[in-house]
């Protein structure tokens, strides 16, 4: 039965190929990617029985040397080496585990069929818990990497040290209990630890999960849902960055006229197009110099970081691009543009007098009509 000295790592191999397969993103087809993996497993096995002359002995080995895995992986998958070290790890916490409970279960329950019975119990513990690891295990680390790197890169950082420590911390445990006599202990202590390793990862999902919560509410709570520009609140949070750092600003309060006419002739939804429409041009023209904001119904804001140019200005009043992708003919906005610097006002005495402004550049369009 020598066969079962590769049958064994073949198994592992498997089921972590499956699983960095449903945590990475592929770079080709699923055909193009298993046959590279398959590829390298051929000349893989190859050269460990040949060139090595390899057996299995139940030491790990074949958990280290399947992280020569992180070759053809760099090519295949998307995810950076660092990443995909992580990932790997993780996944060898999983098949490592299983395989040490199966051999510790196999030297203790049954220990005259040697690696016949290793392999029958990986095989009884690998589709024991395949589902449960699928369905409730990988989709949590697969949210936690995605979701972990807007935390900040120490965030990042103290999940791939727990990752690998993890990995690590199994496998000289698994290499201790091979010397030692076989006991229920042994089992204990390796349940014990892979239980608290998966509880960590829970931990660790629910804290981020929870964060990631929170961020929605807040986004919600400072977004226009029709526009997904910042609101008002967003606005007056922004305006006083800009004063307490007396950073010299422009702030433009903009009201599209005659915006009644497009609802009654189009309709509300055209109008929420339209209102949608001036927004991403206002955002296009800014670009990283400002933002802009719905101020509530009709009304816009501009923050620009700066004195605004007057060719901005134009820009951002005549709304230029507005043929492209346009819900209707663009009627005229009114403006009132105000230059901030300090010693500044308060929040509502600058938003006061730029609305001045703004029905001042109101009240002449009317007349010019």
């Amino acid at each position: 039965m020598a066969f079962l000295q590769f049958l064994i790592p073949f198994e592992m191999l498997i089921f972590n190929l499956i699983t960095i397969n449903f945590c990475c993103h592929r770079k080709y087809s699923l055909f193009k990617t298993v046959l590279g993996l398959a590829g390298f497993t051929a000349a893989f096995y190859l050269v460990l029985i040949f060139v090595f002359r390899y057996t299995m002995e139940g030491d790990a080995r074949a958990a280290l040397t399947g992280f020569l895995y992180l070759i053809p992986f760099r090519f295949l998958y998307k995810e950076k080496p660092s990443l995909l070290f992580v990932i790997t790890c993780m996944c060898w916490v999983y098949t490592l585990g299983i395989v040490s409970l199966s051999v510790q279960a196999a030297a203790l329950f049954w220990p005259d069929q040697g690696l016949l019975s290793v392999f029958i119990f990986s095989t009884l513990l690998f589709f024991g818990t395949i589902v449960p690891f699928f369905s409730r295990m990988v989709p949590k680390y697969v949210f936690i990497l995605e979701n972990i790197p807007f935390f900040g890169k120490n965030w990042y950082r103290c999940l791939a040290l727990s990752t690998c420590v993890n990995f690590f911390l199994l496998l000289l445990v698994h290499i201790y209990l091979l010397s030692a006599e076989p006991s229920f202990m042994n089992l204990a202590i390796l349940a014990t630890l892979l239980s608290a390793v998966w509880i960590s990862y829970l931990i660790l999902y629910m804290v981020v999960l929870g964060s990631v919560q929170m961020n929605r509410l807040k986004k919600a709570a400072l977004q226009d849902p029709l526009t997904g520009l910042g609101n008002r609140a967003m606005l007056l949070e922004d305006l006083s960055v800009l004063i307490r750092s007396d950073s010299v600003f422009s702030i433009l309060f903009m009201d599209l006229d005659r915006f009644k006419e497009i609802n009654d002739r189009y309709g509300h939804a055209i109008g929420d197009e339209y209102l949608k429409h001036f927004g991403e041009i206002c955002s296009r023209t800014l670009q990283e110099q400002g933002r802009i904001y719905r101020f509530g119904g009709d009304e816009f804001v501009a923050l620009y970081y700066g004195p605004i140019p007057d060719e901005m200005a134009e820009r951002l009043k005549e709304c230029r691009e507005w043929d492209t992708g346009a819900p209707c003919p663009f009627n005229q906005v009114s403006a009132g543009i105000l230059i901030c610097e300090p010693p500044h006002k308060s929040c509502e005495d600058i938003l006061r007098q730029v609305d001045q402004l703004m029905y001042k550049n109101k009240c002449e369009h009317r007349l010019e009509k």
